[in-house]
């Protein structure tokens, strides 16, 4: 089934590092934000954070009209629409319509879609080739491309505003981020992974872009949860335990992430935020689901017990942690991850009772 994170790690191993790039350093703990609001709740210290208890609070869903497993992206004027091969984009608004074709030998990888650009990853089958990458200005309809850096096969991409973030590769065969302006479509590489370690999991919003890095230690990876720093450098959050990050997302006050505590078991996480110095333990959920939109950060979270819905869960600007979403089916039942495109939230869910496929705006 399309949506379930493929929960193997892919890592993608920088074999050279990147000359010139030293290793992060730790960076700041979460500092006092000017718009937190006072009122909001006080996080505990880091080796004791508060237990947030949910409440429930859906969004308004609408049925997206289009079968569970079909590619979709739905934006605040613009929807995009895969075909089962993921051979072709189309994206639509009113009338308007803009078709991407994935082109001979390539896939359609990724689709990624803010307020006012659409992009669309076509990646080599063989996986020998450099990505392509189509970018659609939702103001006009018009196609431009991203051709420099040239774009990384596969790997982690995302999008906030006009820049988007992709795996690209640098000097030595080194494993690097690089950032594309889409409006003028400068694009340009930045900092590389050093030596046998790699990068996934990127995450952008208006408060700063989360990356998962990881080496190759075996039998497991160890992994660190950053946000990037003004140089574009990975720098470790404070908070979560050595090696045991996966997702993690900036907040206007600080960060969400979470930690696998059970390495066997890497789909199962705990999810946890840190908000101006505080802590707080937002519960279980499912690795690879984080997503910022509109406002918030969301997360899945799988049922907790034979009776129980696969829940969307969210942390909001001031500190709380809602259930945003339930699945139809209860016990046997999970959520794909969610897709946000500028604002507007996509969730499909798998169960014995029904799967379903909606959209919600986030306030």
């Amino acid at each position: 089934m399309r949506g379930r994170t493929t929960i193997a790690l892919a890592l993608l191993v920088a074999l050279t590092g990147c000359g010139g790039t030293d290793e992060p350093t730790p960076g700041p703990a979460p500092t006092s934000s000017e718009s937190a609001d006072p009122a909001a709740p006080t996080g505990g210290p880091v080796d004791d954070p508060v237990v947030v208890e949910p409440e429930t609070a859906l969004l308004d869903w609408q049925d997206t009209g289009v079968l569970p497993d079909t590619r979709y992206v739905k934006g605040p004027e613009w929807e995009a629409l895969g075909d089962a091969g993921d051979t072709r984009v189309e994206l639509a608004r009113d009338g308007d319509a803009v078709t991407v074709t994935a082109g001979r030998g390539r896939t359609v990888s990724e689709v990624l879609m803010g307020e006012d650009w659409a992009v669309v990853v076509k990646q080599d089958k063989a996986e020998t080739a450099p990505s392509e990458v189509a970018v659609v200005d939702l103001a006009t309809g018009d196609t431009g491309t991203v051709a420099t850096p040239p774009a990384a096969s596969g790997g982690s991409w995302a999008l906030t505003g006009g820049d988007l973030y992709y795996p690209t590769y640098g000097d030595g065969g080194a494993y690097c981020l690089a950032t594309a302006a889409l409006a003028d479509s400068n694009g340009e590489d930045g900092w590389c992974a050093p030596e046998r370690s790699g990068f996934s999991g990127l995450t952008a919003s208006e408060h700063g872009i989360g990356i998962m890095t990881f080496d190759d230690a075996r039998p497991v990876a160890c992994r660190t949860a950053n946000l990037l720093d003004g140089g574009g450098v990975p720098q470790p959050v404070e908070g979560p335990e050595d090696c045991t990050a996966w997702d993690v997302a900036a907040t206007a006050d600080g960060v969400v992430w979470s930690e696998v505590p059970k390495p066997r078991r890497q789909e199962e996480a705990r999810f946890h935020a840190a908000a101006d110095g505080g802590y707080f333990d937002l519960g279980p959920g499912t690795t690879g689901t984080a997503v910022p939109c509109g406002d918030s950060v969301f997360f899945a979270s799988d049922p907790q017990g034979p009776e129980e819905p696969a829940r969307l869960m969210r942390w909001t600007p001031d500190r709380a942690l809602q259930v945003a979403y339930e699945s139809p089916s209860t016990g046997n039942a999970f959520l794909g991850e969610p897709v946000c495109g500028g604002g507007v939230l996509t969730v499909t869910s798998y169960g014995e009772q029904g799967d379903e496929h909606v959209w919600a705006n986030v306030g």
